[in-house]
């Protein structure tokens, strides 16, 4: 027992069972409202260029529907295999141009040196009126006009040859175009001695214009088949 006037130190009892205090926690951070819009753009941008992509490979590899309705299948040959369609072109056919090609030279050759065609070989006439020799223009405009003779190496003796124009605006006739040759060589007796004069060129013609072929020293022409000489036009 304590004694009467003596004072004693207080005495406080430690719960040795107390549990530590939790330490403090951070705050966590606020995600700003702005960065989440900028996200979802993001996103957004990502599907809708995905989604384009997507309809520009359907677009590439679907039929096209202005095509005629008739699917591959349709399409096969006389053993049952697929055909593949062939693609039809949308440009309009024009209508045949006037043309002629004349190759059978009349022998003996006329004294005036105008040239007569008959029609063999490969001879044609379309659009064009082809009579004494001469080819007619039914309709007005620009036509390619050419001719091939073949002669003999003419002997110090001129070989000429034109392409010529009648026409009822003149009383005369016009040359078109013309090619002369001159030689004074004997060719051997085993050189067969041939040439040949080739002209062309582009012209305009008149309704009822007549075009055809005169050579000068008319015996030197030489025909054997219808690759020697020929005469045509078309129009252009």
């Amino acid at each position: 027992m304590a004694e009467a006037g003596v004072a004693f130190p207080q005495v406080f009892v430690v719960d040795a069972q107390a549990g530590v205090p939790p330490p403090a926690t951070c705050p966590q951070p606020r995600h700003s409202p702005v960065s989440h819009r900028v996200l979802y753009l993001l996103v957004t941008l990502a599907l809708c260029g995905v989604a384009v992509e997507a309809c520009f490979i359907y677009r590439l590899y679907s039929p096209d529907k202005g095509d005629s309705g008739m699917g591959l299948k349709d399409f096969k040959d006389g053993r049952g295999n697929e055909v593949l369609p062939t693609e039809m072109s949308s440009t309009t056919l024009k209508p045949l141009q006037a043309s002629a090609h004349l190759t059978e030279v009349s022998m003996p050759v006329q004294e005036n040196g105008e040239l007569n065609w008959g029609m063999n070989g490969d001879a044609f006439v379309r659009g064009l009126e082809h009579k004494a020799g001469m080819l007619q223009v039914q309709r007005a405009g620009l036509y390619f006009i050419y001719s091939k003779v073949s002669f003999a190496e003419p002997s110090c003796s001129l070989f000429k040859h034109t392409v010529q124009r009648r026409t009822p605006r003149y009383s005369r006739s016009l040359e078109l175009m013309k090619a002369t040759r001159f030689s004074c060589r004997r060719p051997k007796p085993s050189e067969p001695g041939t040439l040949n004069s080739y002209l062309g060129g582009v012209y305009h013609l008149h309704s009822g214009d007549c075009v055809f072929v005169k050579v000068e020293n008319h015996t030197l022409i030489r025909h054997h088949d219808t690759t020697d000489n020929f005469f045509g036009m078309f129009m252009i």
